[in-house]
């Protein structure tokens, strides 16, 4: 690992010098003030120094990569590049949240997501009502289970929901009325999602966002803070503490400059309290947070010192649709410290069974929210369809 130290006039520049050397995978291990050597030091204001490292295997790639380039590439174009990739990158998002904001204002969305409604067609053949429909060979409840199998239901989830729809069903041999029960059953376990709950006694709603490494925070971070800031008029800040990535804060910098929201970096739970002092003038802040490995107890204790020192009105905890039933689990115990969150699903767009959900929401007992279903700002996401993911279910 190569470990080296950055100094700048101010956080900005020693990042940048930290991007410009080790790149965006590099490791922010300290960040302080210290001043300049002399009496000089004395008169002027303190520099920023970032003690940064990176593994070596990606230095070796990095340098070899530098070596391929043209003698004269030095600091500035470098800098002049980065510049010319963030622009680019806001002309991209301000198009789409211009386009976003306008077919907003000439028609209602009503329609449900259109992954739900694919599944409703595949699932046409499973009438709830028509008599008269062709109903399958089988038993209705071992069609039932069938396909909450297929779904990766969790089995102990399945035997609750098999047990309550033989309770109301009662004696009726109906196939669509057992399966009109089904369904209800399945929207009940689920429940109807949370939102953000904002403060009404003038203070600003601090709002925490956690999850495990590659969830996608930040990006649903900007999701929610462009429908709140653009459609809802409300005035949002940024916080983040997800300094071990630089990359990460680029892209919070980026959106929150697209956005016109401030933000602000903190590198030690202590700070928290501070930032979020600093915008007591706004509607709601929002915490983006480092992803943590569910198999790092270390990282897991500074989380905690976070999430204890914040003292947030609300936490989301995020998890992929993607993820297997037993990651799933693992990160849920990892999580357990945890006592009052809503959970936030992402990458639904990326599967073709929404059975996390379900088992998720039966293994907690906490409230759904939002669902994301893919990478545009401020497009991809909607508040959880209960109604199309029961059925997509069954």
């Amino acid at each position: 690992m190569r470990i080296r130290r950055y100094t700048g006039k101010d956080i900005q520049e020693a990042m940048l010098k930290v991007k410009m050397d080790l790149g965006g995978e590099a490791v922010i291990l300290n960040t302080r003030k210290i001043r300049r050597k002399g009496l000089k030091g004395l008169f002027s204001k303190p520099l920023t120094e970032i003690l940064a490292a990176v593994d070596d295997d990606i230095g070796q790639k990095r340098k070899a990569a530098e070596t391929e380039k043209p003698k004269n590439v030095n600091y500035e174009k470098a800098r002049i590049d980065l510049l010319e990739t963030r622009i680019s990158q806001m002309e991209s998002m301000l198009k789409s949240i211009y386009n976003n904001t306008r077919n907003k204002e000439e028609q209602k969305v009503t329609e449900p997501l259109e992954e739900f409604e694919s599944a409703k067609t595949e699932n046409a053949s499973l009438p709830l009502s028509n008599e008269n429909s062709v109903k399958p060979a089988e038993n209705p409840f071992s069609f039932i289970v069938k396909r909450l199998e297929e779904n990766e239901i969790e089995p102990e989830v399945i035997d609750v929901l098999v047990q309550n729809i033989k309770q109301y069903a009662g004696n009726s041999e109906s196939y669509n009325e057992i399966m009109t029960v089904a369904e209800k059953t399945v929207r009940d376990m689920l429940g109807q999602p949370q939102t953000i709950n904002l403060r009404d006694d003038g203070k600003p709603t601090v709002v925490l966002f956690l999850g495990p490494t590659g969830v996608g925070k930040t990006t649903t971070l900007a999701k929610i803070a462009a429908e709140y800031s653009l459609n809802q008029n409300k005035k949002i800040a940024f916080i983040s503490a997800d300094t071990y990535r630089i990359a990460a804060v680029e892209q919070l910098k980026t959106y929150a400059e697209i956005l016109n929201i401030p933000v602000s970096v903190i590198y030690t739970p202590q700070e928290i309290k501070e930032a979020i002092d600093c915008y007591r003038d706004m509607d709601l802040i929002l915490v983006d947070t480092a992803g943590r490995s569910h198999n790092d107890e270390l990282q897991f204790a500074e989380l905690k010192a976070l999430v204890n020192t914040a003292e947030a009105d609300e936490i989301y905890l995020l998890l992929s649709c993607g993820v297997s039933r037993s990651a799933c689990r693992d990160i849920l115990k990892h999580y357990s410290f945890l006592k009052d969150f809503k959970l936030l699903f992402t990458k639904f767009d990326e599967v073709h069974v929404p059975g996390i959900i379900l088992n998720v929401r039966y293994a907690t007992g906490k409230p759904l929210s939002y669902i994301t279903v893919g990478q545009s700002v401020p497009d991809d996401i909607e508040v959880v369809n209960v109604d199309s993911i029961a059925r997509s279910i069954l």
